[in-house]
């Protein structure tokens, strides 16, 4: 009788001992970022990374430094690594995809963030974590129509192939083009200072003429400000950017851009992170898409949005 019970006793510490095991283990969550010299996309990451390590959940960070085989070897090296769930911010449409679908098929729940793969991969994914890029491109060209006159217009588009490049675009064309806008440059590219001013010079020498520059970003709407104002036409071409970076901020409220987009990647971060924490440690299913605010920001708005801690370091005076 001793021995049965010790038998049953010895069975339950066993039984019991298997959930204990899988609760301690810790979770951890790959994070494929597009780009490394980005500041929004660095900070995007970073917050997500926080974030993740606040609800004790270990991230696992990689970049793909604007490279999209670098990407698919990063997402290779999660799924090697095993990890419970997987954040993309995919370079392009196209180029993560069967990456992703290996992730998928090894049971690693993916999530994506700020870029997304074409809406005919949409299975692959179970939330998106992103802005409404139509509406920002729509906004961006409310803001021109209402503040130029009908003209010519460049637009530096960011990398071909994202979507979320595709849509500003497709939202902002809408918009001017039935206002009597027309677009005589059109160029897609890394999105960096340097390519901002190089396309900008480019579409200067070809349409002097013009009266906006649209950049998909702030760096490429910076660069662009460069080449207007080394070409002498300050407050004549208008250059508009997007992320509402702090150095943009100080352009618009200097006059050399006219206008920039407010993200929050801080904010942006903690959502994309707290949606996947509260999948895994509290099983709730995400909505498919989580839009994030954009807010249209001029030159009389800038200097608020400045953070106050920043202003005499970037040179921004009332």
């Amino acid at each position: 009788m001793l021995k049965t019970v010790l038998a049953a006793l010895s069975a339950s510490l066993l039984v019991l001992a298997v959930p204990v095991s899988a609760q301690t283990k810790p979770l951890r969550v790959g994070i494929s970022s597009p780009e490394s010299n980005n500041p929004f996309h660095v900070a995007l990451a970073r917050s997500i990374a926080a974030t993740l390590k606040e609800r004790d959940i270990e991230p696992l960070l990689l970049s793909a430094n604007a490279d999209v085989a670098a990407q698919v070897n990063n997402i290779g090296d999660l799924v090697a690594a095993k990890v419970d769930a997987i954040l993309v911010a995919p370079l392009d449409e196209e180029g993560a995809v069967q990456a992703v679908q290996r992730a998928k098929a090894a049971g690693i729940p993916i999530f994506m963030y700020a870029r997304a793969l074409d809406q005919k991969y949409s299975d692959l994914w179970l939330s998106f974590v992103g802005m409404d890029a139509v509406a920002v491109g729509t906004a961006k060209g409310q803001w021109l129509v209402a503040n130029a006159s009908p003209g010519k217009v460049a637009m530096l588009t960011g990398p071909a192939g994202a979507a979320p490049m595709l849509e500003q675009e497709r939202g902002f064309r809408k918009v001017i083009e039935s206002k009597g806008f027309k677009v005589v440059f059109a160029q897609p590219s890394q999105q960096t200072r340097e390519r901002g001013i190089k396309l900008a010079e480019d579409a200067l020498v070809a349409h002097r003429d013009l009266v906006a520059i649209y950049a998909s970003n702030d760096d490429l709407a910076l660069g662009a400000a460069q080449a207007v104002k080394s070409a002498g036409l300050k407050g004549k071409v208008l250059t508009m950017g997007l992320n509402g970076s702090p150095t943009a901020l100080a352009a618009v409220h200097s006059g050399d851009m006219a206008a920039t987009v407010l993200l929050d990647p801080v904010a942006w971060g903690k959502t994309a992170a707290n949606t996947v924490a509260d999948y895994l440690q509290n099983k709730q299913t995400p909505p498919r898409f989580i839009p994030m605010q954009h807010r249209m920001v001029g030159q009389s708005e800038a200097f608020d949005l400045i953070p106050p801690a920043l202003r005499e370091k970037l040179g921004v005076k009332q």
